[in-house]
């Protein structure tokens, strides 16, 4: 693998362009030096740019120009401008500081040790992020099944499907409602996959049929108005890796016989051109249509719809995995405290129950941003029933019935943090009443969890319980 670093010298200034090349000979690099504009974007596109040494503005180098095209090539290309005496204060030099911040300028006339100085803090910049992109790949590697929260039979079922599914070649379709996560799941199967490539996503849905061909093939310069520079679609910029297509089902049908003939052949051309390119790319599709219908009824071409359907996936919506809010809870709970630097909460049981009966429409989504709105709100410890947005309290009423039980994993936890609604004045009776109330609530009325809490016998808790006039269900 070529690890040598190419850095392009765009300068019309034939000896300014030789004293770059000298200051930076020797240095492992390899020189590739121009001082003509279309010679520069022919470099970009043949060529793995990964510095750019540019004049900002000159009679026929355009800077910004460049770099757009350098950038929609190299995502992680490093930019040095070479700028005249007060450009930097003009329209220009304002726009390119403020649309390109890890961009730096060197003033003319050139000082060798600036520019080296410029070119080790760039290698530097390109270093640190190249290996926080490893240590985040790693890390997502990790987290893709872990974040598929639950131990419900369905959302088991679908960690096994990923596990055996990611290492193959095979194109996958997700079938989901909204809100169940096809995304997580397709980011499961990239990270997871022998693939080290990027996943690439692009929601069919958001751009017309034009708009949807440009950014899925790519285009050439002028293949329309406003295509001021050659630039790679979603299938280039995924060679090697995975393309996510969600809402594969509202894509175009012209778009649907371009995307199949990718998929037989593995090769296309950009909007405009006529150059053949050749991709490897796996593609995950998802939607929440049904797909096999709409080929039926022509709304969807048939062969598209047997050669990316060879791997279904089906989500479960929240309601079939009722028994897995308690869970999901708890993690977005985490996620939220930790985000907006709060100390711990947590839900009492019965807020807990109230969650598992309401039918989450939005599924999983609809209940993560119902969560990251009660940490915002909250302001205390443990989130009551009665703290639960008005239009849950109002779709499931107060009763309880047919509910799986709430995982061990939760319960401790609520009973650790219980509040006691103890003031100053009330007798010793009242306050025992009081905390053994409190705890039955964090554990749900089980008598023996209590009494392990509190360090008193079972009987002496039935006793109390009977005493002080405390609810009597779920005795076990």
């Amino acid at each position: 693998m070529d690890t040598q670093k190419t850095v392009l010298i765009v300068d019309a200034d034939r000896t300014e362009r030789e004293l770059v090349c000298e200051t930076l000979a020797g240095k492992g690099l390899r020189l590739v030096a121009t001082g003509n504009m279309y010679q520069a974007f022919y470099h970009i596109e043949h060529l793995k740019v990964d510095i750019l040494i540019a004049q900002l503005k000159a009679r026929r180098i355009d800077g910004l120009a460049l770099l757009e095209a350098a950038i929609q090539h190299h995502p992680d290309v490093g930019v040095i401008f070479i700028t005249e005496p007060n450009i930097l204060e003009t329209d220009i030099g304002i726009r390119a500081m403020l649309t390109y911040k890890d961009t730096y300028f060197l003033p003319k006339p050139v000082n060798p040790v600036h520019l080296a100085a410029l070119l080790h803090r760039t290698l530097e910049t390109q270093r640190l992020a190249f290996e926080n992109r490893q240590l985040q790949s790693q890390i997502d590697e990790n987290e893709g099944l872990r974040r598929l929260t639950g131990k419900s039979p369905e959302i088991t079922r679908i960690r096994e499907m990923i596990a055996q599914i990611a290492p193959t070649k095979a194109t996958i379709m997700i079938y989901g409602a909204r809100g169940t996560g096809k995304e997580l799941v397709a980011r499961a199967i990239h990270h997871r996959s022998l693939r080290h490539g990027p996943l690439i996503a692009f929601n069919c849905a958001t751009l017309n049929e034009n708009l949807a061909e440009s950014e899925l093939f790519g285009h050439e310069r002028g293949a329309f108005s406003g295509a001021y520079h050659q630039r790679k679609g979603r299938f280039e910029l995924a060679h090697g890796g995975t393309l996510f297509l969600d809402e594969i089902s509202q894509l175009s049908l012209s778009n649907q016989a371009r995307l199949l003939r990718v998929l037989e052949e593995r090769e296309f051309e950009r909007v405009g051109g006529d150059k053949t390119i050749q991709v490897d790319v796996r593609i995950v599709c998802a939607t929440n249509h049904d797909l096999e219908d709409a080929s039926k009824k022509r709304e969807f071409l048939p062969d598209l719809y047997d050669r990316l359907n060879v791997v279904p996936i089906h989500l479960p919506t929240l309601q079939e995995r009722i028994e897995d809010i308690p869970l999901l809870v708890k993690d977005f709970l985490e996620e939220f405290c930790q985000q907006n630097s709060k100390a711990p909460i947590n839900l009492s049981p019965e807020a807990i129950r109230t969650l598992m009966k309401y039918e989450w429409p939005g599924n999983v989504r609809e209940l993560k941003n119902c969560i990251e709105g009660i940490v915002v709100m909250s302001t205390q410890s443990i989130i009551q029933q009665i703290d639960l947005p008005e239009r849950i309290l109002k779709a499931t009423g107060t009763a309880f019935s047919n509910l799986p039980s709430i995982p061990d994993v939760w319960e401790p936890v609520a009973a650790e943090k219980q509040h006691l609604n103890v003031e100053v004045g009330m007798s010793l009776d009242e306050i025992n009443r009081e905390a053994l109330r409190a705890t039955l609530e964090s554990v749900d009325n089980n008598k023996a969890k209590a009494a392990e809490i509190l360090k008193v016998s079972r009987r002496t808790i039935q006793r109390k319980t009977k005493e002080y006039g405390l609810c009597e269900d779920q005795d076990s």
